[in-house]
């Protein structure tokens, strides 16, 4: 009996912190050692509730205030492995510190828990990976962090989901494009060659990011990921297919030229080695 009684102790505790980090007016009540177990509390009781996401937010932004880094990666970690033990309930609490965290390593580390943990929907297989993209497609404060995080994990399953960015106004993607500093794959050029044939304006931003992020791989891989990551034994990503980077400028090539200057041409052919 005691055993159900601390069980049940411990759920309430949880629901009172949790409480309190979403009150504006208790929320100030909270002591510097509570802060970080309220915040779990608080991301997985109303994290996935649509209705409840601006006082989540509001919860962040003190925590943030109150808690320096060290301790928000702490409990981000935390957070996954409660999300991990329970087959991704609670996933959508990692949106507060994807969107929010001022540390844009958090933010990124945020976005690969919530694309790799979510829980696989009816329709949709990829669901975090989904309302990360539905939030950069709504949202005019979401950081281009967000973005890189997804381009950066390589899967091309996810370009289907990545491919409504395009819908952005050009000076949202330009934005976007400015701050990129993802390594090259087969999804992330895939990615920005789509952006070049919807928006060939964009086509001095699209040079800069491949020039500006060329040299940071020495193969350019295609993959697939192990989503949800909880699901399988090994959370390791299988390799598809590898290409130099002068492969892979060869395989862009046809999809550049309509676009690019020969000038621009020959900036990327460089970038990526070719001479």
């Amino acid at each position: 009996m005691a055993m159900h009684q601390d069980h049940f102790s411990m759920l309430s505790e949880l629901e009172r912190l949790a409480a309190m980090a979403l009150d504006p007016v208790r929320v100030h009540e909270l002591g510097i050692d509570r802060w970080p177990v309220a915040m779990l509390a608080a991301a997985l009781i109303a994290g996935g509730d649509e209705s409840r996401q601006a006082e989540l937010m509001r919860a962040y932004a003190i925590f943030v205030q109150k808690n320096p880094p060290a301790t928000r990666a702490a409990g981000l970690v935390q957070l996954s492995r409660f999300v991990c033990a329970n087959k991704g309930n609670g996933w959508r609490g990692f949106m507060p510190c994807a969107m929010a965290d001022p540390d844009a390593a958090l933010r990124r580390k945020a976005a690969v828990y919530m694309a790799t943990l979510a829980t696989p929907g009816e329709l949709e297989r990829f669901t975090g990976v989904a309302e990360l993209v539905r939030r950069l497609s709504t949202d005019e404060t979401s950081p281009a962090t967000v973005l890189d995080a997804l381009l950066s994990l390589g899967d091309m399953r996810f370009l289907h989901l990545l491919e409504r960015l395009y819908e952005r106004s050009v000076p949202q993607l330009s934005a976007w494009l400015g701050e990129l500093e993802v390594v090259p794959n087969h999804l992330s050029c895939s990615w920005l060659l789509g952006v070049l044939e919807a928006h060939p304006t964009l086509a001095s931003d699209v040079v800069a990011v491949l020039q500006r992020t060329a040299a940071k791989a020495a193969v350019l891989i295609d993959l697939t990921l192990p989503v949800p990551s909880w699901a399988f034994k090994s959370a390791a990503p299988q390799p598809l297919h590898g290409w130099t980077p002068q492969e892979y400028v060869a395989r862009m090539q046809s999809r550049l030229q309509p676009h690019l200057s020969g000038e621009q041409m020959n900036a990327v052919r460089a970038a990526f080695g070719v001479a």
